[in-house]
């Protein structure tokens, strides 16, 4: 009997737990079409590149940065380098690069670094929608099918 009577406590308990989490949503994580004014004027870090669906592994995500100012001049870490570039973030969240404007210095370095770097910067400029997250914290670049996918981490004015 005590038996049974701890059987139905156990379920009354559960149930109970049941009711007061059903009407629980978890956030939903929101993306927004990036703008000049909400991509630009910050400096973003990387976090994570993924190329056709694969996560691609990147040594020193410090070294991976992305800047550009209100006018779309693009300057960042590419790891071992710098790249420069020009773009416009359109309101709908199209990028426009100006790919005759693209360049990077070539410091040499280990070879597994500058491959991750140029494997980076092959990605970058194939990019062609940004989007926000995470009320602004987080920029995603991304070219239409997904199967390039740049997420970065704003780390400060």
């Amino acid at each position: 009997m005590r038996r049974l009577v701890q059987l139905w406590l156990l379920g009354t308990l559960l149930a109970i737990g049941g009711c007061l989490t059903s009407g629980v949503e978890e956030a939903r994580v929101v993306q927004s079409a990036g703008n000049m004014s909400t991509v630009c004027g910050k400096k973003w870090q990387l976090v994570r590149l993924r190329i056709n669906g694969a996560a691609i592994s990147v040594q020193g995500l410090a070294n991976f940065t992305f800047v550009c100012n209100r006018d779309g001049n693009v300057v960042g870490r590419s790891g071992i380098n710098t790249y420069r570039g020009v773009l416009q973030v359109t309101d709908n969240g199209q990028l426009l690069w100006d790919t005759s404007s693209f360049a990077s210095t070539k410091m040499s370095g280990p070879e597994v670094l500058l491959q991750q770097e140029n494997t980076y910067l092959r990605a970058l400029a194939g990019t062609r929608q940004a989007f926000t997250k995470s009320r602004g914290k987080r920029l995603i670049l991304r070219n239409v099918s997904g199967d390039i996918y740049i997420e970065y981490v704003n780390v400060g004015p």
